[in-house]
């Protein structure tokens, strides 16, 4: 096994750990997750997960697989826990999901697909990015600060460096950063 290969499991494995603590501070009342987000974020995370094996990502694979797998569980929840409903953004961020859909249908090309998901990935996060700022106590910080480091390792998996492999761990790796960070300010 190549030290890619270890450290794309390493992350998949840290970043599954996230979400027990996540779930635990929704039910404690401390984390209030925006339900459109989670729901984006399972649909693009899926197609990302398909579209990134597509293109030959290998030993970076785990971190999509686990947030297919995370992000719906967290959706489940955020329907009882959550906040948020079908704004504008709400409503562009879903129809995002689909339009990359029909891209990659339209053009067979998973790393066309891949692109067009991260960035309706990004729009979904954006409520949560929003609410975050306005309410930093409002997501959890540890689960946030987890998946960053568990997205830096993913950097250090990438094998392949090619635009359709590098982008995703770099972009999540930013956006989690984003959201721990600004999880983390003004608590005492």
């Amino acid at each position: 096994m190549t030290a890619h290969a270890l450290f794309g499991i390493a992350a998949g494995v840290l970043s599954i750990w996230a979400y027990p603590i996540y779930i635990a501070d929704i039910l404690r009342g401390n984390t209030k997750p925006s339900r459109i987000t989670w729901w984006v974020l399972t649909l693009s995370n899926s197609m990302i997960a398909i579209s990134y094996f597509a293109s030959g990502a290998r030993d970076t694979i785990w971190i999509p697989v686990s947030y297919s797998v995370g992000f719906f569980v967290i959706a489940l929840f955020s329907v009882k826990y959550g906040e948020g409903g079908w704004s504008r953004l709400d409503i562009f961020s879903v129809s995002g999901v689909v339009a990359s859909a029909l891209l990659w249908y339209v053009f067979n090309s998973p790393e066309i697909a891949l692109l067009a998901v991260v960035l309706v990935e990004f729009f979904g996060l954006v409520p949560t990015i929003a609410k975050t700022y306005r309410q930093p106590s409002s997501e959890s910080r540890l689960a946030w600060t987890i998946a960053t480091v568990a997205s830096l390792l993913n950097i250090f998996a990438i094998e392949s460096w090619t635009i359709a492999v590098a982008t995703y761990p770099f972009y999540v790796f930013i956006t989690n950063g984003l959201v721990a960070y600004l999880s983390s300010r003004n608590r005492v």
